[in-house]
């Protein structure tokens, strides 16, 4: 039998690599580095021991009578009696009781400032910013069939609240967009992810699309030639096609980036916005041309580019929230007058104090509890808005390495926000937990984020990216439950931060006025003391030059009219 032991190393045998005569140093070749396993097979414990589970059994004692000392019969009265008058007639008794008596009354105390046993979360519902219900998890992913890399440009849910999704795909990035590039967009089943439920074919790639809220069947697109058009998916012959379209002499100069229908009696109105810097309403029943217009300009009469929009029936049925290029919001105003123009006017214009964002503000998207404050993406942050502040945001997030491409609330949760960045990643916010940095952080995609979108229901959410994947997330427990309290805390923080702006505004109003009061005193002290003259310092050298001359010149003649002395 074969046995093996250690022992110390040493040489079997030594070659002379350098040896140009040896023969056994050229059948090797010299490797620099070189990695041997010399025991590849899976290591076992030497002894294994089964150990029997352990079984827990609760157990408690019970106290009828008191704890008593061994010789003291506690059933009996009498024996009780004689031990507690032996007990009080000691002298150490009336020191101790004194004493006990402190420790107890500052428990007490402690206990009715601060209730210990108090239930504070009955439902349950109440989670940590570390909890395992704060999470994403992903549900399926749609690919764009073209072979073409496409952006997938909007994603709007089904209004029933099914898993039906309309996506739309262009390529946004200027003069990237070839002639052969497909138009299409699809409708997809999350259900049956692998293909797309219907096709639509546009006359120009599909920059957004919704769904009418009223009739669902009804689907309006914005195109990429700056046209408007409009799909009936109950019709039978060539669904696929447009049933109709705006006439590109009336429509927008650039792509269309936003449309939204609009609260009216026949729930075919709709508002498209672009980067033309005007607003059109339409009517799908006539889409030939639009039946209003109203074209977004600032004081000096600079027309601003509008790259977002936000409609919102709860928030006014005549309030039109614009994001501009230019990086701060706009409230655009319209009041319908029957047989008479419409009144258009810009309501509020949130650039008094604040600049805004320093690049395009990318979105724009309402609360959905507190529809007066709203938010807006864009350059590296978010920040909060409240239509009674024109001056600056109430909130605003902390700066990022990256740019934020997109942004949008939860439909459940008033306190939760999600927003995309051009690498890839999604920050999910929680200012009912915390304000100062995203709760949960999550790699989306390898390109950036071009659109995302909650469910109604606000348990999923889809995200779109520039290489036409959008992905269905399913939100956690966290993330889709609302919190005790959590409106009433929302708000309350939302009414906090809008008054610390407005004491800040009168804070800065007051230290204008304090300014100048201090410059008009300056003035007052400096016109109240005698003028006095100013002495140019070029006329002082000159006639200090002119002196020293006259006085050489003086010298000059007094030596030579001076007579000479006599020799005697």
């Amino acid at each position: 039998a074969t046995q093996f032991k250690d022992g110390k190393a040493r040489i079997l045998k030594s070659i002379d690599a350098q040896g140009e005569d040896c023969e056994e140093a050229q059948q090797w070749v010299k490797k620099r580095y070189s990695t041997i396993e010399i025991d590849c097979t899976p290591e076992y414990a030497q002894h294994e021991a089964d150990t029997g589970n352990l079984v827990q059994k609760p157990s408690g004692t019970l106290f009828v009578n008191g704890a008593w000392p061994k010789k003291v019969k506690g059933g009996e009265i009498t024996e009780r009696q004689r031990y507690l008058q032996r007990l009080t007639a000691e002298k150490e008794y009336f020191k101790e009781v004194p004493a006990i008596c402190d420790i107890a009354h500052n428990s007490v105390a402690q206990n009715n400032t601060l209730d210990l046993y108090e239930q504070y979360f009955k439902d349950g519902d109440i989670y940590e910013s570390d909890d395992a219900t704060m999470k994403l998890d992903t549900i399926c992913v749609l690919k764009d069939p073209s072979e073409e890399k496409r952006h997938a440009t909007s994603v709007c849910w089904h209004p029933d609240g099914s898993g039906k999704i309309a996506v739309s795909y262009s390529i946004m990035k200027f003069q990237k967009m070839s002639e052969a590039t497909p138009v299409q967009s699809y409708i997809w089943d999350i259900n049956h992810p692998n293909a797309p439920e219907f096709e639509i074919i546009p006359n120009s790639p599909l920059t957004c699309l919704q769904f009418n809220p009223k009739t669902h069947d009804h689907l309006a697109g914005g195109m990429y030639n700056g046209t408007i058009g409009f799909w009936d998916i109950r019709n039978k012959t060539d669904r696929a096609r447009p049933s109709a379209v705006s006439n590109i002499k009336f429509s927008h100069r650039d792509p269309v980036f936003d449309l939204r229908y609009v609260s009216s009696r026949s729930s075919t109105e709709l508002v498209s916005v672009s980067t033309d810097g005007r607003l059109l309403w339409w009517d799908t029943r006539k889409l030939e041309k639009p039946i209003d217009e109203f074209v977004l300009q600032n004081e000096e009469k600079e027309i601003l580019g509008i790259s977002g929009l936000e409609y919102k029936s709860e928030s006014g049925p005549t309030k039109y929230l614009v994001a501009t290029e230019k990086g701060f919001p706009v409230v655009v105003e319209r009041k319908a007058k029957k047989d008479q123009p419409s009144e258009k006017k810009i309501k509020a214009m949130f650039n008094q104090g604040h600049s805004g964002h320093y690049s395009a503000a990318r979105a724009v998207k309402r609360n959905p509890v507190e529809t007066s404050n709203f938010l807006t993406c864009g350059d590296w942050c978010v920040k909060i808005w409240s239509e009674e502040n024109l001056k600056s945001p109430i909130m605003i997030s902390a700066y990022d390495k990256n740019y934020l491409t997109s942004a949008c609330w939860s439909t459940i949760r008033p306190g939760v926000f999600f927003t995309g960045k051009s690498d890839g990643t999604m920050d999910i916010w929680d200012i009912y937990s915390k304000q100062s940095e995203a709760v949960l952080s999550v790699k989306i995609s390898e390109t950036p984020i071009t659109n995302m979108c909650v469910h109604k229901h606000g348990k999923m959410m889809a995200v779109g990216s520039e290489d036409g994947v959008t992905s269905i997330m399913s939100l956690g427990k966290g993330l889709s439950t609302v919190q005790r309290m959590e409106r009433e805390v929302v708000t309350e923080i939302f009414e906090r931060e809008k008054k610390r702006e407005t004491l800040l505004d009168k804070m800065r109003k007051l230290q204008e006025k304090q300014r100048e009061k201090e410059l008009k005193q300056k003035s007052k002290a400096a016109s109240a003391k005698p003028k006095e003259e100013k002495v140019d310092p070029k006329e002082e050298a000159k006639k200090a030059a002119l002196a020293k001359a006259d006085a050489h010149w003086k010298t000059m003649m007094e030596k030579l009219t001076a007579k000479p002395e006599t020799k005697t």
